[in-house]
């Protein structure tokens, strides 16, 4: 928990300071590039929580993997966080980023569960009950799962709309086993 209040702090530090410098979109597109490579990667993420490894070791890595891919603002945060012996939560950190990020650009994130692949006429109408005056735009994550056999869920930070045929056969299967007109014989 301590890590990912860090994590939010840092982020928050390096958000400031990117709109300072006229470069919040630059630094966005780095800390997606380094959240999705520490995600991916779970030997350089072992490797940065790695106390065995010193920390200028852990800066050549860095400079080796991120160096030439990001800019020079991102660069220099790289090896303020490591030269403070926090690299363990520079995937905590490029995560936080991107979250406030989209929350500032007012980015609605929306993972939708569907049983098959949507076609784009499904997608587009999703979108269309999800676009608000709020929200300056949607950013849909298509994921798929046989099992939920039909429908689709909805999920909107922490709301959730679940029209699929496995919820309403579970649904049914309750109301059938509370049946109080069952004779007993």
């Amino acid at each position: 928990m301590r890590e990912s209040l860090a994590g939010n702090r840092y982020a928050k530090s390096l958000i400031g300071l990117s709109i300072e410098k006229k470069e919040l979109d630059i630094v966005y597109n780095d800390m997606v590039l380094i959240s999705e490579t520490v995600e991916k990667s779970k030997d350089l993420d072992l490797l940065l929580k790695s106390p065995v490894v010193k920390t200028d070791k852990k800066q050549e890595i860095l400079s080796s993997i991120f160096g030439k891919e990001t800019s020079e603002l991102t660069k220099q945060f790289l090896l303020l966080i490591s030269s403070r012996n926090r690299e363990a939560i520079i995937g905590d950190i490029a995560g936080a980023f991107v979250r406030q990020y989209k929350a500032i650009k007012k980015i609605i994130v929306t993972e939708v569960t569907s049983a098959i692949k949507l076609e784009s006429a499904q997608k587009k109408k999703i979108l269309q009950l999800l676009n608000t005056k709020e929200s300056s735009s949607v950013e849909v994550i298509e994921k798929i799962n046989p099992e939920i056999i039909g429908g689709f869920i909805v999920r909107v930070d922490d709301k959730q709309i679940d029209a699929s045929i496995s919820r309403k056969l579970d649904d049914l299967k309750q109301g059938f086993s509370k049946n109080p007109y069952i004779a007993d014989f």
